[in-house]
């Protein structure tokens, strides 16, 4: 089968030359204007032959997506030069091979609510027929999902108490160190199924007193504060003024989450003497009232506090704000996921979590006390706050281009706050990395995104050096627009949106490069359009 709706000189006959057959194949521009059935003959460099039913064609690789399993075959197999990386992307559809397998998972939950936003994320998953297989839910709430098409069955039951469990629902870090589960975008892109995926994220606020009067609070800093090492805000650029911590009691999830967030990284303790409150509307109340005051609160429990801006490891303070938070620039939050003990066999548990980035479920995930990671805009302020920045940096020769690129490419656009981890990840970046890639093909299918620029923008570490980060940057948002084109082709083909990549080394990041895998190539791919 050829349709062709606009026939230009993209289309054209081609002299056949030997050929090596493979599985059929479709090619289909992202405009819709090409779409070709059959198997690729040849290979020139620039023009990609196929076999129809109607003839041979040929259509430059540039411009058209390959879908079919027999796109990785002809490029595994061929003799005549063709490579992923010539065709714009390369789709290998699940539904050519039924994918099999059964999983059955006990969850448990380190804190109640986490039990509450399970049961919110599976049960609108049932209710709203998200699935092609058939759902049943049990008066214990167990849940079983079969799909004899893909020959699949899936169940999850909530574990009673004393039970052992096989997953857990848990508030994890995004920073920190962990071992790489995936080498590239790809493999948690397209993987059938995933050791964790994100349900939800909740950030805590560090409020101060009156007076302080520093611009933010590095992570380390911190820690430092609550471990009495930094004792006067005169270390941290403010005012002769003793610092006094105020901590919430240690059965308190905000208690712990300070721990894992905080102190445990930085290897240190709670001194004995950082005093201790009931409540954090309580602590919020101190703060305003003692001099020197500070402490970590939950959002909700900060209100008209004082918030510091907080900076990872690098000088790059954060504001607490919804984008900040939802697009993990701010380092003070903790991301929900749901973790299993093993892989899971079969696509219908990543399918189920997948939907928990989704629109409806993050609305009730929302209601919760957390933030709704559906795709967002940033302040148009604050976007030229940080391109402003660019007119009076100081660069080095080789980042003076680059920075002058920046503003211009980025002066007129928009950034909407899915940001993705580059490199290879750990199980937890991957699961995040998956959640910004539903939340950006929701965001895309709307109708005030048709016909317009999607940059996948990256942004490397620059210490090791300014023209290596420029070149990882760029090859990083180059790998992540890929991934993006297997895991959504429908949705960009079906807006028109046009897909693109840039990178821009160090110049000018949002905030730091904190990935969890030792010795990963650091970067960050924000999401801009225009």
């Amino acid at each position: 089968m050829i349709t062709i709706k606009n026939i230009t000189a993209t289309l054209m006959c081609a002299v056949a030359p030997a050929a090596l057959f493979a599985e059929p194949v479709e090619l289909r521009s992202i405009d819709g204007f090409i779409s070709v059935d059959g198997e690729i003959v040849d290979y020139n460099g620039t023009m990609v032959s196929v076999e129809t039913s109607v003839g041979r064609v040929s259509v430059p690789a540039s411009q058209v997506v390959c879908y079919g399993a027999g796109c990785d075959q002809v490029i595994s197999s061929n003799n005549f030069g063709l490579t992923a990386a010539a065709f714009q992307g390369v789709v290998i559809q699940s539904e050519v091979a039924p994918v099999g397998g059964t999983d059955e998972f006990v969850v448990s939950f380190t804190a109640p609510i986490f039990d509450t936003i399970y049961n919110s994320v599976v049960g609108a998953y049932a209710l709203t027929g998200q699935s092609e297989a058939t759902i049943d839910v049990t008066s214990s709430g167990r849940i079983t999902m079969d799909n004899p098409a893909s020959n699949e069955l899936a169940t999850l039951q909530v574990a009673q108490d004393g039970e052992p469990s096989n997953a857990v629902v848990s508030a994890v870090a995004i920073k920190g160190s962990a071992p790489a589960s995936y080498d590239t975008p790809v493999d948690w892109a397209v993987a059938g199924g995933l050791s964790d995926q994100l349900l939800g994220v909740r950030a805590f606020a560090v409020i101060a007193a009156p007076g302080v009067d520093v611009d933010g609070v590095s992570m380390t800093e911190l820690a430092g504060i609550y471990a009495g090492e930094i004792k006067n805000w005169s270390e941290l650029g403010g005012p002769d003024l003793p610092i006094l911590p105020l901590q919430l009691p240690t059965n308190s999830t905000v208690r712990a989450e300070l721990m894992k967030l905080v102190m445990e990284p930085a290897g240190k303790s709670i001194a004995s003497n950082v005093l201790t409150m009931a409540d954090g509307i309580s602590i919020a109340s101190s703060v305003n009232q003692f001099a020197g005051a500070i402490s970590i609160v939950s959002v909700e429990d900060a209100d008209d506090s004082i918030t510091l801006a907080v900076s990872g490891e690098c000088d790059a303070p954060v504001e607490l704000s919804d984008f900040n938070v939802i697009s993990g620039d701010y380092p003070l939050i903790r991301p929900l996921m749901i973790s299993f003990d093993t892989v899971p066999e079969t696509t219908l548990l990543s399918g189920m979590f997948d939907f928990a980035a989704g629109t409806t479920a993050q609305r009730l995930i929302a209601a919760e006390g957390f933030n709704n990671l559906t795709a967002a805009a940033q302040d148009e302020a604050e976007k030229n706050r940080r391109l402003n920045r660019l007119l009076g940096g100081a660069f080095e020769e080789n980042e003076r281009l680059a920075a002058a690129q920046m503003f211009q490419r980025l002066f007129e656009a928009e950034r909407l706050s899915p940001t993705m981890i580059g490199g290879a990840t750990s199980g937890i970046e991957g699961g995040w990395n998956r959640a910004m890639f539903e939340s950006l093909k929701v965001a895309i299918a709307g109708s005030e995104m048709t016909g317009r620029e999607v940059m996948f923008v990256g942004f490397s570490d620059n210490a090791i050096g300014a023209d290596a980060a420029l070149s990882a940057s760029a090859a990083s948002a180059e790998e992540m627009l890929g991934a993006f084109m297997r895991y959504a082709p429908a949705a960009i083909a079906a807006n028109n949106v046009t897909l693109t990549s840039v990178g821009f080394g160090g110049i000018s990041p949002a905030t730091c490069f904190d990935g969890q895998v030792e010795n990963a190539n650091t970067s960050r791919v924000e999401i801009w359009v225009k």
